[in-house]
C-alpha cells in the first residue's frame, strides 16, 4: 500500500474524548508529505478539528497559498472548506437520554386505589330483641342505614416525590337483603328508639313479605377523584361488608280467645 493512503487510513479516526484529527491528501503530495502527530498537512500547513462535549467546534486555518480558505463556523454542525467543491463536517455528539419521569396519570390513579375506605356495614332497626318474640314480623316496616356516618374524605398520598390529592364520596349503598330482595339507597335516616312500629323510614326501608333468617349485606360505591401536578382523574371503588347476625323474620297470629263459662 502507497505510504500516502498508509497515512490516510491512520489519520482518518473516529471521534475521542480528545481531540479529531482529519487529513486529505491531495494529488501534490508524494509519498512522504510533511506529517504531525496534531493534524494534517494541507499544502504544508496542519488543519486540526477539535471536538468539544457540547457539539460546537471552531477552528481556524490560514489562508492557502491558492486563495482558497480552510475554515469553519461556529455552530452545532461545524464544517470545514478543504479545496473548492470539498466540504468536511463534523457532526455533534449526542447527548445522553434524560430519565423519563414519573407517569403522573398512573401515580394518581395508584393513589386513589390505595385509599382506605371507612367500613359501611348494614344496620337496621328496630332489633329483633326490641320485642318479646325475638323476630321482625313478616310486613313489619324496617329500617336501614350504615354504622359510618361519613359521606366524604380527603387524603394526601405521596408518590414518587409527588403529592397527590385524594378526595372519596359515598355515592350509594346497596342493602342485599339476603330474601333476593335489593334496596339502593343515597341518603339514609336513623330510626328514632320509640317510633310507631308502623311507620316506615322516610329514606331507606325495606319489608319483608316471607319468613326466614337472612343476612344482610352492604355494597357501598364510592367515586374516589385524584389531583396532582395540574392533572386530574377519578375511579369508582365499591366495598361490602354485612351485618354481625342473621335477621330472624318470622309470622305472628291473632289467637282470639273467649272467656271461659262461668
Amino acid at each position: 500500500m502507497p505510504n500516502r493512503l498508509k497515512r490516510l487510513q491512520s489519520c482518518i479516526i473516529g471521534t475521542m474524548i480528545g481531540v479529531i484529527t482529519i487529513c486529505m491528501v491531495p494529488k501534490a503530495w508524494g509519498d512522504n508529505p510533511p506529517m504531525q502527530d496534531s493534524g494534517a498537512q494541507i499544502n504544508g500547513r496542519t488543519v486540526t478539528v477539535k471536538g468539544s462535549t457540547g457539539g460546537t467546534t471552531t477552528t481556524q486555518a490560514p489562508k492557502s497559498s491558492t486563495g482558497n480558505k480552510a475554515s469553519t463556523t461556529s455552530t452545532q454542525n461545524p464544517c470545514l472548506n478543504l479545496t473548492p467543491g470539498q466540504m468536511l463536517c463534523l457532526a455533534p455528539r449526542r447527548q445522553p437520554a434524560k430519565p423519563a419521569g414519573p407517569n403522573i396519570g398512573q401515580v394518581g390513579a395508584e393513589a386513589a386505589a390505595s385509599v382506605t375506605m371507612p367500613v359501611n356495614a348494614p344496620v337496621f332497626g328496630p332489633q329483633p330483641s326490641q320485642n318479646k318474640w325475638g323476630i321482625i314480623p313478616v310486613g313489619y316496616p324496617i329500617w336501614l342505614w350504615s354504622s359510618d356516618g361519613q359521606t366524604a374524605i380527603t387524603q394526601s398520598v405521596t408518590d414518587q416525590g409527588l403529592t397527590v390529592t385524594v378526595t372519596a364520596t359515598r355515592q350509594s349503598i346497596n342493602f342485599d337483603m339476603g330474601d333476593g330482595g335489593h334496596v339502593t339507597c343515597a341518603n339514609f335516616t336513623v330510626r328514632p328508639e320509640h317510633n310507631d312500629p308502623f311507620q316506615a323510614s322516610p329514606t331507606c326501608g325495606y319489608t319483608y313479605m316471607a319468613t326466614g333468617n337472612f343476612t344482610v349485606t352492604a355494597t357501598t360505591t364510592w367515586l374516589v377523584t385524584w389531583q396532582v401536578s395540574g392533572q386530574a382523574g377519578s375511579l369508582t371503588v365499591t366495598d361490602t361488608a354485612q351485618a354481625p347476625a342473621p335477621l330472624p323474620v318470622g309470622e305472628l297470629h291473632t289467637v282470639i280467645v273467649t272467656d271461659p263459662p262461668k
